[in-house]
């Protein structure tokens, strides 16, 4: 028995490699996780193929008339695929095109979704006129009183591009084939930025939009395609957790464990796999954070180059996350308290004024002056000039730019709107109201649903980590430990001051640095008892609780009874 502990031992000591570098290893291990958690995540991400094809009503009355062949047929329902615009339309039927039937109103919630409407009724011809100037369709399908497809045919111009595409009409309606939650807003104005049109979402900056509308433009409107782009910034999150756990605290083990708290935690899987830019966002900052802290560790005497080349990494990436979200402006505070107070230490206190040493002070400030003030303003106005048509007018100069962001501002400070998931800032890390993305019902015993829901074992335990972090950082000055509570403040309490609705999704940018506070309390623990149990038994709880949860933010239909026994709370609701 010691023997076979001994050989554990002298495998972990080798594993475990006590420096900051990522080296072969660490890639190879990043290399595993990347291609489980790829394969995870892209598993029923969303349909490849959808309608391409629309018709854009031209004003209220705008009719498109079908018809199903040379006599009446029974028709149970209609199945529409909405365009970029949804809205209303009145339904008609008639035996012989000349007097028509009012059967009811068929009210679209969301862009490029299915829906079905009830006809029953015997009819040979269908008449939709549009109630709303400009909605645009892009299919429709028949079905017969036992279920089975009826072919519609197009019996006047509007309607030839709602019938040309039959085989792209999906057998079941679900997220899979059609948008849910804000995929609203962000998916629909991907679109209208690949076609040139005004773009719906106007109340964050175009950069996340723009990146997500990458592969619609060009493979085409289909849920795969504007959800492939966050669901990749959700891997490469992976690596980027493993190198700040690795970098931070200095040791393979912990650079692993944060890797595996993000590929594990089920809020990171159920946000990155939807077709919005939050998971842009939290990259962005994970990534400024990082070379902010390469930054960090390097000496006085490292060359001007380096000390550059990490600096000018986290203005970048912090640009680009703040023309992704206005958010992203809590990074960049962060960030200049690291920097300044890192800066005080290593340029002025206790250390002599020489020439050279005033000749490196003035050069690093004007290189942030560039890296962390000019390069991010011209990220954030160029991402405007590549799409100018952004709701209510085109942002082509300077000064529709500050008009927009004057817009913007107004929108997100007097926003009065309620909303059954709202929840208060300080109940976010106690998950005490996840937002309900998606339902989908099977018969009365199934239904497949998608929550913005966190792995218990890591947001409650992150409270522990976050209170460790916070002590250690005050009490023995640790500057791993104050990196990772000034990252969680910077990004989590300007949401006391906001008065208007906010999310559980609005903690997404904390919980890199909830994760790695965890990984500091771990490893605390681990040297302490002189042992791996609690390192292992942690991971192996984080990992079946996962999997406990894997239903509830995967849309994999399951039982009522089985989803039922999550719902641990009143507040908690899918």
């Amino acid at each position: 028995m010691k023997k076979e502990k001994s050989k554990f031992g002298q495998f972990w000591s080798k594993f475990s490699d006590t420096t900051r570098e990522l080296h072969k290893t660490d890639w190879i291990i990043i290399g595993i996780l990347v291609l489980i958690y790829g394969i995870i995540s892209f598993t029923n991400l969303g349909s490849l193929k959808n309608p391409q094809t629309f018709y854009q009503f031209q004003s209220v009355g705008d009719e498109a008339i079908f018809s199903v062949g040379d006599t009446a047929q029974g028709i149970s329902k209609i199945r529409m695929y909405a365009g970029n615009i949804n809205g209303k339309y009145d339904i008609y039927g008639s035996t012989d095109n000349e007097t028509y039937n009012y059967i009811t109103q068929a009210e679209q919630g969301m862009s490029f979704a299915w829906d079905d409407f009830e006809i029953n009724q015997d009819v040979r011809f269908i008449k939709l006129i549009s109630q709303e100037e400009g909605v645009s369709l892009g299919e429709i399908q028949l079905y017969d009183n036992y279920g089975a497809k009826i072919t519609a045919i197009a019996s006047n111009e509007q309607a030839t591009s709602l019938v040309d595409e039959p085989k792209m009409v999906p057998a079941t309606i679900s997220y899979l084939n059609s948008a849910y939650f804000d995929e609203i807003y962000f998916a629909r104005s991907a679109y209208e930025y690949v076609h040139g049109m005004n773009a719906m979402e106007w109340v964050h900056p175009p950069l996340g939009k723009l990146i997500q509308a990458i592969p619609v433009a060009i493979f085409g409107m289909a849920p795969f395609f504007y959800r492939l782009m966050g669901n990749l910034a959700g891997i490469l999150m992976i690596p980027v957790m493993y190198a700040l756990g690795k970098t931070i605290f200095k040791d393979r083990r912990y650079g692993l464990l944060a890797a595996l708290l993000m590929m594990f935690d089920n809020f990171h899987f159920a946000q990155s796999r939807m077709g919005t830019v939050d998971t842009f966002l939290v990259l962005f900052i994970m990534l400024s954070a990082l070379f902010m802290f390469k930054y960090i560790l390097l000496e006085k005497k490292d060359s001007i180059r380096k000390k550059f080349l990490y600096l000018g990494l986290s203005g970048l990436f912090v640009g680009c996350s703040i023309a992704t979200k206005w958010t992203g402006l809590y990074a960049g505070l962060a960030l200049a308290i690291a920097f300044f107070v890192d800066f005080f230490f290593k340029y002025i206190y206790r250390r002599r004024n020489t020439e050279k040493n005033k000749k490196e002070m003035l050069q690093i400030l004007g290189y942030c002056v560039l890296v962390f003030v000019i390069v991010p303003v011209l990220i954030y106005f160029l991402s405007y000039i590549l799409f100018p048509n952004v709701y209510p007018g085109n942002v082509n100069s300077v000064s529709k730019v500050f008009q927009q962001m004057n817009d913007m501002y107004g929108y997100h400070s007097t926003l009065t709107e309620t909303h059954p998931f709202t929840s208060k800032w300080f109940t976010w890390p106690m998950m005490q109201k996840p937002v309900w993305y998606y339902v989908g019902y099977l018969g009365s015993t199934m239904r497949g649903t998608i929550t913005g829901i966190g792995n218990p074992a890591i947001w409650w335990i992150g409270i522990l980590g976050s209170i460790f972090a916070l002590i250690s950082a005050l009490i023995k000055r640790d500057k791993e430990n104050a990196y990772v509570v000034l990252f969680i403040l910077c990004s989590w309490l300007p949401y006391m001051f906001i008065g208007r609705v906010m999310f559980m999704y609005h903690f997404f940018p904390t919980l890199p640095f909830w994760i790695l506070a965890i990984v500091s309390l771990i490893k605390f623990l681990t040297e302490k008892v002189k042992n791996n149990s609690i390192y292992v038994f942690y991971i192996a709880v984080v990992i079946l609780f996962f999997t406990y949860f894997y239903p509830a933010v995967s849309g994999m239909p399951v039982s009522n009874n089985y989803l039922d026994t999550l719902l641990w709370f009143s507040s908690w609701y899918f």
